[in-house]
């Protein structure tokens, strides 16, 4: 046989060995001594080796020459004391030398196998000039075994752009495997493993990130501002080393946003590791005007303390053009508490109550348990306390009846020394929609995990955090079509009910229907001019309590004001003043009471020039071959499946194959047309900024790694080369004379 192509010959080859059941070497060769080109290549089974001889487990005798007797010695009983020195400070602290771990290997097992191929350059096309087919081995008979040979383990072009895109949506190799699988057919048709879709997930990360994790995130950075955001931004901070202590960015839609209406309330939390720099993800979060969370910009930050925190909220402060959050919240951590002091003077800052009360669970949990009825004080002078002096004097009743909870090292008396940091009367008044706590944060977190890996480089983070922007986009052109063109049966006839259906964006608008349909709740008593008083008609309502609330209402004004004060809290009217509206027959809700930030008008029109819309909606090209060649895949397999049943139908599909490659080759062959070459002018590149190095890694645990002297005992002779072909020491099998008979 000839080849036109080297190449050719060693995948026809190996395909004849997949057939067969056994694995390819490609051996020695031998090139032109004037051209140096490869005139001759021999492949051979992968078994070709003499087979290693078994010496019973004995050990080898290892010559390490004659001993130098220059020591004198004196130096003799120096080097000894601080021997003894050394091992006596080792044993002082306990440790003890371990022996390097040794990889576990599992050979193959040589035959001296001399099947082969050997082919030679002739005329300019590779002929076949030897060939040996029989083997001195049992052969792999099974076709979902030869997936494991070394030389079948390798992965079509179209499946590893396939599993490229995989690997991009944070899918595990046991999940590419089983999408694999389905297309196949069966995991056992699937012609590698799941251990190889690892090994090129692995290439693929390494690959992304060769010049330098950071280099390749700031490139990032400056191409997305040149060519799809002009108004993204981002800041680095370097130290001497010039590697990367903290980073901060933030797109030109979300400083759009927080600019014109979602800088009243931001949540902010460092607690997530998204990175191999085990470097804590710092994002701020807010709420858009469907009451979903956004990100205002996020970053990461080498070390917790107030430093890092003052450099990041000070580049979120440039980014911004200085207005810096009217309320935010975060957890009880004290650095951040005194960077937020310095950096927002005039935000109000609330520490998450969530976290706080599991913080009482874990350490009062004793005295809890040891004194019934002690928590449900507990919760009722924190969440029924509308103001602080309210909760001053229910606080005096709590302790004087409890006095197990008074004491000076007890950890109620730690919470109530930080009570304007964390109990809700305290910020009653402040705009903090539907949340106590971090939850925000945490659930962004929580998304993250399913979009990126904290073993991943912070080029795949940025590159992910992307993708979840425009999924958050996404979702919210669904709430704005929600909003726009669906209708929902309202709850009740009020005319108010359907006035906020109107106004209100969609999920707003089943906040307040929530509110709404707990009027019924409550009956209105007259108590003086302009004051009602509202009591639940039930002893006890669902967020409220046994509670009686004071409404304050003027309908000639259009004031209204309850003491629950959900509407500073949340920006949405409670059911106390909605049942004084059915009271008094209000129609529709003051424009007082809408704020604009719940509407869709919250925001002028903003579009990223480039970024999301000028795109087709149209698949690009490549997908759409590794989408067909998928699809054919599974096709095939169905097809396989019914014919390999008869001999018969086997080979009618055999025909109808060859005519269809024929056909298909006649097709591209008249396709192919050469595309003219254009001149492209060079231009110099833009100026980049100065090239940071990586973070350090955190340092782990433990004793570092010492370097000594390896003494004469320990040192291995050089180990000599073996002839695979004759077995003699004095060659290797590329000079042996016998290698091609």
């Amino acid at each position: 046989m000839r080849y036109d192509t080297l190449e050719g010959a060693k995948e026809h080859y190996n395909a004849h060995a997949a057939r067969k059941g056994f694995s390819v070497k490609v051996n020695s060769s031998r090139r032109s001594t004037i051209t140096g080109e490869k005139q001759k290549q021999q492949f051979t089974c992968n078994k070709f080796r003499r087979p290693r001889k078994d010496d019973g487990g004995a050990e080898l005798q290892v010559d390490v020459g004659p001993i130098p007797d220059s020591v004198s010695e004196d130096e003799a009983d120096i080097e000894n004391a601080e021997l003894a020195s050394v091992v006596a400070d080792l044993a002082a602290q306990g440790r003890k030398e371990k022996a390097p771990k040794k990889r576990k290997r599992e050979n193959i097992v040589h035959t001296f196998c001399k099947a082969q191929m050997v082919v030679k350059l002739i005329d300019g096309r590779w002929e076949v000039i030897h060939f040996v087919p029989e083997h001195n081995h049992p052969l792999i008979h099974k076709p979902s075994l030869t997936k494991y040979l070394r030389s079948h383990q390798g992965m079509p072009k179209e499946e590893k752009e396939f599993v490229k895109n995989l690997h991009n949506t944070n899918l595990t190799a046991g999940k590419m495997m089983e999408i694999m699988s389905e297309f196949y057919g069966s995991e056992l048709l699937v012609p590698y493993t799941t251990k190889t879709i690892t090994n090129y997930c692995a290439t693929l990360t390494r690959e992304e990130t060769k010049d330098g994790d950071l280099a390749k995130v700031v490139s990032y950075f400056v191409e997305l501002k040149e060519e799809k955001d002009p108004d993204f931004y981002f800041r680095l901070k370097l130290d001497e080393e010039d590697r990367v202590e903290n980073i901060f960015w933030v797109d030109g839609a979300a400083r759009k946003a927080y600019a014109e209406a979602y800088h009243d309330c931001v949540s902010f939390d460092a607690t997530y590791l998204t990175n191999k720099y085990s470097m804590p993800f710092a994002p701020f979060i807010g709420i858009n005007k469907h009451g979903q969370s956004i990100m205002l910009g996020c970053g990461f930050v080498k070390q917790e303390l107030a430093t890092s925190y003052d450099w990041l909220f000070e580049s979120f402060l440039i980014a911004m053009n200085g207005l810096a959050p009217d309320n935010i919240i975060t957890d009880q951590d004290g650095a951040m508490a005194v960077s937020i002091g310095r950096l927002f003077p005039s935000s109000v800052h609330r520490n998450c109550r969530w976290h706080i009360m599991q913080n009482a669970q874990l350490k009062c949990g004793p005295t809890l348990g040891r004194n019934p009825g002690l928590a449900e004080d507990f919760n009722d002078c924190i969440d029924f306390s509308f103001s602080p002096e309210e909760f001053e004097a229910k606080w005096a009743l709590f302790v004087g009846k409890w006095p197990v909870v008074g004491g000076a090292n007890s950890y109620f008396t730690t919470l109530y020394a930080n009570r304007a940091k964390w109990v809700p009367c305290y910020f009653k008044h402040r705009f903090f929609p539907f949340l106590q706590s971090t939850q925000r944060s945490e659930g962004f977190n929580a998304i993250l995990k399913r979009y990126t890996n904290p073993k991943k480089s912070i080029l795949h983070f940025v590159q992910q955090d992307e993708k979840l922007q425009t999924h958050v986009l996404v979702k919210e052109g669904g709430n704005d079509y929600r909003t726009d063109c669906l209708e929902l049966r309202p709850w009740s006839p009020f005319p108010v009910e359907e006035h906020a259906f109107k106004v209100y964006c969609r999920d707003i608008y089943l906040r307040f229907r929530n509110e709404f349909e707990l009027i019924g709740r409550y009956n209105v008593l007259p108590f003086g001019c302009n004051f009602y008083k509202l009591e639940p008609n039930r002893g006890w309502c669902a967020k409220y309590g046994t509670r009686t609330y004071l409404v304050t209402a003027n309908k000639e004004e259009g004031t209204y004001y309850c003491e629950c004060s959900k509407m500073d809290r949340d920006g949405i009217l409670c059911c106390h003043i909605l049942k004084i509206f059915t009271h008094l027959g209000v129609d529709e809700i003051p424009d007082r009471y809408i704020l604009k930030r719940w509407t869709q008008g919250a925001l002028s029109g903003y579009v990223p020039k480039q970024r999301f819309f000028e795109q087709p909606d149209v698949m690009p090209p490549e997908s759409q071959v590794q989408l067909r060649h998928a699809n054919l895949n599974m096709g095939f397999t169905k097809l396989a499946r019914i014919a390999s049943r008869t001999d018969a139908a086997t080979a009618i599909v055999n025909k109808h194959l060859r005519a269809a490659a024929t056909e298909i080759s006649h097709l591209n062959k008249s396709l192919k047309k050469k595309k003219p070459v254009s001149a492209v002018p060079s231009t110099s590149a833009p100026d980049q900024p100065t090239k940071p190095r990586d973070p350090a890694k955190t340092t782990t645990k433990g004793r570092t790694k010492e370097h000594r002297t390896v003494s004469a005992l320990e040192l291995h002779p050089k180990k000599k080369v073996q002839c695979h072909t004759c077995g003699s020491f004095e060659h290797n099998s590329a000079t042996c004379k016998l290698r091609f008979l």
